[in-house]
């Protein structure tokens, strides 16, 4: 699939946010953020920085980061589209069973959302985006298995999806989403 064509899929299938590091602030957002910090500063001249509206992110995504500190019955895997500087390949990760654990990202700009089915992520770095997919392997040596052929090339993003179970349900069950043709978790 061309990259145009994957970032028009991508734009379709977005639906719930959980978290970007490309949130913009309103004037009334950052108003109410440098009264704040005037008054916690003691200081009516304080202008608000860059780094403060990054601190204010840091926080949301702590924030995020607490409410999905959940435990699901078996292990979160995520397979991974990545953009390398020598091309695109795929990737994993075991993430254990701890919902909170997909918010972790090293790129410069990520985000996390569910898009009606499923938990994905996407993260830009110096080199190029990686589109991610969360889900949940029956247990440990299950997602070894997956892993190992993920990394053999030996499945794509499809056979991943036939072998492991949404992550989505138990994401809609903290943020209140609806879920599309499925019984709640």
């Amino acid at each position: 699939m061309n990259n145009n064509l994957k970032l028009l899929n991508y734009c379709k299938m977005k639906q719930m946010f959980i978290w970007s590091s490309e949130r913009e602030f309103d004037e009334q957002a950052k108003t109410e953020m440098q009264q704040w910090k005037r008054d916690l500063l003691g200081d009516d001249s304080y202008v608000l920085t860059d780094e403060d509206i990054a601190d204010e992110l840091q926080r949301e995504l702590e924030d995020e980061r607490c409410n999905l500190n959940k435990s699901v019955e078996g292990v979160i895997v995520v397979f991974g589209d990545l953009g390398l500087w020598y091309g695109r390949r795929q990737g994993y990760q075991i993430l254990g069973n701890n919902i909170a654990n997909i918010l972790y990202s090293q790129c410069e700009i990520a985000e996390w959302y569910g898009d009606g089915y499923n938990i994905r992520g996407r993260m830009s770095h110096h080199d190029g985006t990686n589109y991610t997919l969360y889900r949940i392997a029956k247990d440990e040596d299950d997602a070894e298995r997956i892993a190992e052929m993920i990394y053999n090339n030996e499945i794509d993003e499809a056979g991943f999806r036939r072998r492991t179970r949404s992550l989505y349900p138990h994401v809609a069950k903290v943020y209140g989403w609806k879920i599309r043709g499925r019984k709640k978790v």
